[in-house]
């Protein structure tokens, strides 16, 4: 209504006139009446979410929700974020006190971002339904809710295993009688994304990279499900591992976010307690913090100096509980991220320096028995003698019927028990193009050389693996590797990759890159083929050669008949004593088992 309009209607009537009345008041109670329907309308949400009827809603029902919420708040929107091994899009639904959604222009502002991953294991539903509920009572600013958009933006991906998702079935999920129906555990590719992180081997991983690299978000929650223990609370926490993290951000998760979060949800219906990760059969004994790696969605924010971390609902609970209690976390921890903004950007922008100037960088952690703290702990007695009501036997179990509260020792340390040393410079052949591709993902920075030239390195040569006799996950990982290192004048050519270390992605590059790093590229077999030998030699073929190289090296030759004559072995052997010289040699390969990524220190 304009000015004029609205001082006319003002105007006192010196007589009663029905014309007027219809064309002044009749519209104006027609304004009235919208006006406070937008009024109730933001009161009310939007969204009719089913997990009291043990309900959670199927792929096309997440993206029409969150469709609504965007075409009902113009401080919302669903966007399209890359390709999926479903062929369907991956969405990514961002919540500001703005239509202003450029992640650039956010942060200059100043905010924080915090994301939300849901859906990974599509089984696992609770975060799905919990992030819809809670994007909508933020949107319409349920109790005062949207005081947290002045310093924080949420960012939320609805279901990020899509094709998992849509694989719904009510015989998903062995361990749970609710919800009635759930998704998958492996993706459209039958890959486990939560274990997808690094190796990138799904588009639907390939996408969250550049969405991570694009928002570097600094709080950042995984949903899940677990069914590893049972206990009385309906939702459990794996934090960030404070070891992981350069000394001030370390400290900022032991002395304000740990502390912080597990107070905020003291208070509402909801206990927090970490997640129960066993050193014993029996917790009561004591739990232990989890320490993920980068192949798993906390670990990997760790590498980027993003405060990663997992909620594990409790699978025996009630659907509902489980829904209530993660969105009871999601709430606590927009509030922190809200109250905190300054001191969690400000802790990254130092710990990121802090790693910079790291000279050595730990690669191998073991839980310190010797360390814990004494945290309360309401959980089940144990019972090792429970009948099976399925096959009539003895079972492990824990009853009910005895519930207790004590406290119980929780370890939180994990001691590095091995380093490496950080270089200046990792160089990489162009040859190894899906290396690259994984690093243009995440935004590494890096040179290309201008020409040909040789160049003295540092070089690691790999001198034992292991590997299981099935593949995992799409990979015979390697789990132990053992290595050596030589300096050496290698040959690069024009295009090969000059990487700095000491930029903002040293986690990631050092984490990556150095063979015996937990998820390294080689553990997860990109480097596989500098452990197959590409020359050989015949022993009638050889034989030649390798009296010609005998008569022209007399040191060579002397220790070849010191051996012989110590050897008998060696002495009866033909084919021992040409590979002797094969293999001691300039016709070695100096390429067999190099690790083909040099280091500058």
């Amino acid at each position: 209504m304009s000015i004029l309009s609205y001082r006319s209607f003002l105007t006192p009537l010196t007589s009663f006139d029905p014309i007027f009345i219809m064309k002044r008041i009749l519209p104006m109670a027609a304004l009235f009446i919208l006006l406070l329907n937008i009024v109730i309308a933001q009161t009310k949400p939007l969204l009719q979410l089913k997990y009291e009827e043990n309900y959670t809603p199927t792929y096309e029902e997440v993206i029409e929700m969150y469709s609504l919420l965007d075409r009902n708040y113009e401080n919302a929107t669903l966007i399209k974020k890359g390709q999926t091994d479903s062929g369907k899009p991956l969405h990514l639904f961002i919540i500001n006190n703005s239509s202003e959604f450029s992640p650039e222009k956010i942060k200059s502002k100043g905010k924080s971002v915090l994301l939300i991953n849901n859906g990974i294991h599509p089984g696992e539903p609770a975060g799905i339904d919990a992030s819809l509920w809670y994007a909508d009572d933020l949107l319409r600013n349920k109790d005062g809710m949207a005081e947290i958009l002045k310093n924080t933006v949420i960012i939320i991906i609805p279901v990020y295993s899509i094709g998992g998702h849509l694989n719904r079935s009510a015989y998903n999920r062995s361990g749970q009688t609710t919800p009635f129906e759930t998704g998958f555990r492996g993706n459209a590719k039958n890959l486990d994304l939560n274990r997808d992180f690094t190796k990138c081997d799904s588009e639907n991983a390939k996408s969250f990279s550049k969405i991570f690299a694009e928002w570097d978000p600094d709080m950042f929650l995984d949903t899940h499900t677990t069914n590893g223990s049972d206990h009385q609370y309906s939702v459990t926490l794996i934090p960030p591992s404070p070891d992981l993290f350069p000394p001030i951000m370390e400290k900022f998760i032991r002395e304000s976010f740990i502390p912080t979060i597990y107070s905020e949800m003291g208070k509402g219906e909801y206990d927090l307690i970490p997640y129960v990760s066993f050193i014993f059969r029996d917790p009561k004994l004591g739990i232990n913090m989890t320490q993920e790696g980068p192949r798993y969605s906390s670990g990997y924010a760790s590498m980027f100096h993003s405060y990663g971390m997992m909620t594990e609902s409790h699978i025996y609970k009630d659907y509902a509980d489980r829904v209530k209690s993660c969105y009871q976390f999601i709430k606590a921890l927009a509030k922190f991220s809200a109250e905190n903004s300054n001191e969690i950007i400000n802790s990254r922008k130092k710990g990121i320096k802090e790693s910079m100037v790291a000279i050595k960088y730990p690669i191998e952690f073991k839980l310190d028995t010797t360390i814990y703290q004494m945290i309360e702990f309401k959980g089940y007695e144990t019972d090792e003698n429970q009948i099976s009501p399925v096959s009539g036997l003895k079972r492990f179990g824990y009853d009910h019927s005895k519930p207790y509260s004590n406290r119980i020792r929780y370890f939180d340390t994990w001691e590095p028990i091995s380093f490496e040393m950080v270089p200046e410079f990792y160089i990489l052949p162009q040859s190894y193009q899906n290396v690259i591709e994984r690093m243009d993902l995440v935004g590494v920075d890096y040179t290309k050389l201008p020409n040909d030239t040789t160049i003295e390195v540092t070089v690691n040569y790999i001198d034992e693996f292991s590997s299981p006799p099935r593949p995992y996950n799409g990979h015979y990982f390697h789990n132990e590797v053992s290595t050596h290192t030589e300096v050496q004048e290698v040959k690069y050519y024009k295009g090969d990759l000059l990487i700095p270390v000491r930029q903002e992605k040293i986690k990631y590059l050092i984490e990556m890159l150095e063979p015996k790093a937990r998820d390294s590229f080689f553990r997860w077999n990109f480097f596989d083929n500098i452990l197959d030998q590409r020359e050989y030699f015949s022993s009638y073929g050889f034989e030649e050669n390798a009296l010609k190289y005998l008569n022209e090296h007399p040191d060579f030759k002397a220790e070849f008949l010191k051996k012989r004559e110590s050897d008998q072995e060696f002495a009866n052997s033909h084919r021992a004593q040409l590979s002797y010289i094969y293999n001691n040699t300039e016709w070695a390969e100096k390429t067999l088992r190099r690790y083909p990524v040099g280091k500058i220190y």
